[in-house]
């Protein structure tokens, strides 16, 4: 009885220091490959698709900036955060009709440690006011 439980201690142990270190994976990039990629295009690809399981969240608020080229929107709510959102393939097109100070809700969901914007529509207070 000892032996098997020095033996399953000593087992988990091992398991226990050595998880951490294979766990970590490493991403290795060169400055080079970064810099080709750049120069080779003119605009940012859409975002990846969330995954189905990933929760939707929604803002409404005021746009500060919309980049077509770059895929990005920056609104701004009602308490003053501003949400940086990346658009996916859908949501892409909206960003050239979108200018500062139009008001928008956006369905996002958060992939990869960004913020992916799923949808943009007008807000009610945009179109009362055209």
């Amino acid at each position: 009885m000892k032996k098997t439980t020095v033996l399953f201690v000593g087992t988990l142990a091992a398991l226990l220091a050595a998880g951490p270190g294979l766990a970590q994976t490493t991403k290795e990039t060169t400055k080079d490959s970064t810099i080709t990629t750049k120069e080779s295009t003119t605009t940012a690809p859409p975002a990846e698709k969330p995954s189905k399981l990933s929760m939707p969240h929604r803002v409404t608020g005021e746009v500060v900036s919309a980049d077509a080229a770059a895929n990005t929107l920056t609104v701004k709510d009602s308490k003053g955060k501003n949400y940086t959102f990346k658009a996916d393939s859908e949501a892409a097109p909206r960003l050239s009709d979108l200018k500062a100070g139009d008001h928008v809700k956006v369905n996002y969901k958060k992939s990869q440690g960004e913020m992916v914007a799923t949808k943009i529509e007008e807000s009610g207070a945009t179109k009362a006011s055209k």
